[in-house]
């Protein structure tokens, strides 16, 4: 892996949790879970994204994210990777997630100033492209000087922390719990992103993703999702 300090610091930048990316709107069906009692200890969280979570991942957005980092630049190849991840994401929440922080993080990178957005975010407005989040990841990396790899550990703490933080704002786990956590998963995680890519994309997290379907039927909401 690089240790160019620009590309380094590039990587965090991608992977701050501070940008504005939506991200926070979303738990990934954890709300669910949480209020109903299935995860309400430190080692169900764990367990929760080892198993759920960071296989998702590995298996589905990964494949995305490398083959739109491959054809950055090429708007016709990656409408054609964004379609296929709409068609293949069949948990309807789960999917206006991915389009939202996609899209928000897209338009966050045009206005300050990412070079090689622009051309996709035209085709976002006029409709063209659903915007997928892990198809943005892979242009946006590639277009900063990322390699695939770097672009793939942005992603991974991306999604770490995004479902620690969703789990530390529903009060169901301390800061230095949540730490403990990340400490505990980052070789999970960091073997997700070195694994060979599956030939398609394919995803199987039922406790996710059926969480994820029923959230709309909750009256009372922190998360879109």
């Amino acid at each position: 892996m690089t240790h160019d300090p620009a590309l380094l610091l590039r990587t965090l930048q991608l992977s701050d949790s501070s940008f504005p990316s939506g991200g926070f709107a979303f738990s990934n069906g954890l709300e669910t879970l949480t209020g109903e009692g299935k995860l309400d200890q430190p080692g169900h969280f764990e367990a929760f994204l080892d198993e759920q979570l960071i296989p998702r991942w590995a298996s589905f957005d990964r494949w995305f994210l490398a083959h739109a980092h491959e054809a950055s630049g090429n708007q016709a190849a990656l409408t054609e990777l964004d379609w296929l991840c709409e068609a293949q994401s069949c948990v309807a929440t789960l999917a206006e997630a991915s389009r939202r922080m996609g899209r928000a993080s897209l338009f966050s990178h045009d206005r300050i100033g990412t070079p090689g957005v622009a051309p996709y975010l035209k085709s976002l407005r006029a409709k063209a492209a659903p915007g997928h989040l892990p198809v943005v990841q892979g242009l946006i990396a590639s277009a900063v000087g990322l390699s695939q790899r770097l672009a793939a550990v942005s992603a991974a703490h991306q999604l770490m922390i995004g479902a620690l933080s969703a789990t530390i704002r529903l009060g169901k786990l301390g800061t230095l719990e949540a730490q403990a956590i990340q400490a505990r998963l980052t070789p999970r995680l960091a073997t997700a992103v070195d694994a060979p890519l599956p030939d398609r994309p394919h995803a199987f997290s039922p406790l996710a993703d059926i969480a994820a379907m029923r959230h709309a039927a909750n009256r009372t909401r922190l998360f879109a999702a």
